[in-house]
């Protein structure tokens, strides 16, 4: 074989159902799916966007290089993917949203910006306030760069896409989603899917400032409002997928499928309404933790083609290096590639996820994730919540009080607590950043 080349596409607020539910229509990203491997509990480490593409940058916890919400910028010091690429003599490319504040430059990229030739603005808004333009614009600037491609060298690309996640600049009168007029005809608001658990969770067991997120400002939903969301949400996910469709489509037309490894992830999903909550926050729901990954590497023969065990988006840098065949650093959390030589699910498997603040509400959380339970501590509200994801998978009665699991609780929090020390709790001061270039996507 000759270059292992390595692309990952990551999205924004993508729910993990538009893998699986047949209400979406991603004709690319099933294809992908056809040709790699799905895995099913995939679980950020936190879900807010650059937190989460802090871990994706470093292979480590937010907490562990300070990028706890929006507006820490991630220390240019620290190794990363990028650096890593680069020693293995790779070029790095990066197009797309970044959100860690500086530039992708000042982290190693080697390639971040290409020419725009060929923009092809169909079904989205021509104004680059969208974030529909603003896909366009990194979609053909990969486009370009594979089509200029001779073969002479080894790359790892970053293509990040702000779709699927809000930013309608008319917020107030039409909601958080930018509407596109592409796919219109293909998705009916009525049709558009309500969760069981706005029905079912009045919220009563749960934290309070959960209750007081549902019933105040952008929260207060309905019916009508949730089946509104979730057709514009629909559109922009087949855009998305579209754009998706033409990098698959330029690495065939290259020649490149059968030395190109890609990744498709994104970094956090949306409520949709579950829970009778909206987008997102200090929430930890699966709605918002469980999060989409497709992997195809050609030069691997897997065991599974869908993977259930419990995973996290700490393991995606050394993902990455592993399947390059490059040194993954110690310090990192350990690749995925061999799960994808194992015959059965590791049922002990387990994660840890975080979150501090949203813009509604600080209510900072540290907890765990097995295959039956899910614990959260809130440590400066000292409340709790669990639930036993064996008998209630939609996580709608708070269990965290009831005798009956005084005995795991505790051991779950110890396990939560030890695994916040030993990698450092908050001790890694920020780099406060809020003037840099987020990307103009607030949220």
């Amino acid at each position: 074989m000759a270059n292992k080349n390595i692309i990952f596409i990551t999205t924004d607020q993508q729910r993990v159902d538009t893998l699986t539910n047949d209400h979406y229509y991603t004709p690319n990203l099933n294809q992908l799916m056809d040709k790699g491997v799905t895995f099913t509990n995939h679980i950020c480490t936190s879900a807010q966007c650059a937190p989460s593409r802090a871990t994706w940058m470093t292979g480590k916890y937010p907490h562990e290089v300070g990028v706890n919400v929006i507006g820490h910028k991630l220390d240019s010091e620290i190794d990363n993917v990028a650096k890593e690429f680069n020693n293995g003599e790779y070029e790095t490319v990066y197009f797309g949203k970044w959100h860690l504040g500086g530039e992708p430059k000042e982290y190693g990229f080697q390639v971040t910006d290409y020419r725009t030739d060929g923009l092809d603005l169909w079904g989205a808004n021509e104004d680059p306030v969208y974030l529909s333009h603003r896909d366009a614009v990194s979609t053909v600037q990969a486009l370009n760069y594979l089509d200029d491609y001779q073969k002479d060298h080894s790359f790892f690309m970053q293509v990040s896409w702000y779709l699927p996640h809000p930013n309608n600049p008319n917020y107030v009168e039409h909601g958080p989603f930018e509407n596109i007029m592409a796919f219109e005809d293909m998705f009916n608001e009525s049709d558009m899917p309500i969760p069981d658990s706005y029905y079912k969770d009045d919220l009563s067991t749960k934290p309070e400032h959960q209750k007081k997120r549902a019933t105040s400002g952008e929260s207060q939903l309905t019916e009508e409002i949730i089946q509104k969301d979730a057709k514009k949400y629909h559109k922009l996910v087949s855009l998305m997928d579209r754009n998706l469709g033409k990098i698959l489509e330029k690495l065939a037309k290259k020649n490149l499928l059968k030395d190109t490894m890609i990744v498709f992830s994104s970094d956090h999903g949306d409520m949709q309404g579950a829970h009778q909550l909206r987008l997102k926050g200090v929430l930890p729901y699966k709605e918002l933790y469980q999060i989409p990954l497709v992997i195809y590497v050609p030069w691997i023969n897997a065991k599974r083609t869908t993977i259930s065990d419990l995973n996290s988006n700490a393991s995606m840098v050394a993902t990455l290096l592993d399947a390059a065949g490059l040194k993954v650093p110690e310090d990192m959390h350990p690749s995925l590639l061999p799960l994808l030589q194992r015959d059965k699910e590791d049922e002990n498997a387990s994660v840890f996820i975080e979150h501090y603040k949203a813009y509604w509400g600080e209510h900072p959380f540290r907890g765990i994730q097995t295959k039956q339970f899910k614990y959260i501590y809130y440590y400066k509200d000292n409340q709790e919540e669990m639930y036993d994801l064996s008998q209630d998978p939609d996580e709608l009665t708070n269990i965290a009080s009831k005798p009956k699991y005084r005995e795991i609780k505790e051991r779950l929090k110890k396990e939560v607590d030890k695994w916040w020390e030993e990698t450092g709790a908050l001790n890694k001061q920020p780099i406060i950043d809020y003037e840099s270039n987020w990307g103009k996507a607030t949220r």
